[in-house]
């Protein structure tokens, strides 16, 4: 059995220099995981497994979780 947790895509994007990543779930439970392009690689890998532990935690699906203070 394949859980919910175990994938996601990966996608790089130009994003302001001061978002080094962040992850998100759309509604058919895809996980994807977004890297700032303008960031250097070994930035983005540490990022890439900081987004990738909100993943497996299930913290995504937890409506009242917010890494960031609004």
């Amino acid at each position: 059995m394949k859980d919910e947790y175990d994938s996601c895509i990966v996608r790089v994007e130009n994003l302001p220099t001061r978002i080094r990543g962040f992850c998100y779930h759309d509604d058919d439970g895809t996980n994807y995981i977004v890297l700032n392009a303008r960031l250097p690689h070994e930035m983005n890998c540490k990022s890439y497994q900081h987004e990738l532990s909100h993943i497996q935690r299930g913290e995504m699906y937890d409506e009242n979780y917010h890494e960031y203070g609004e």
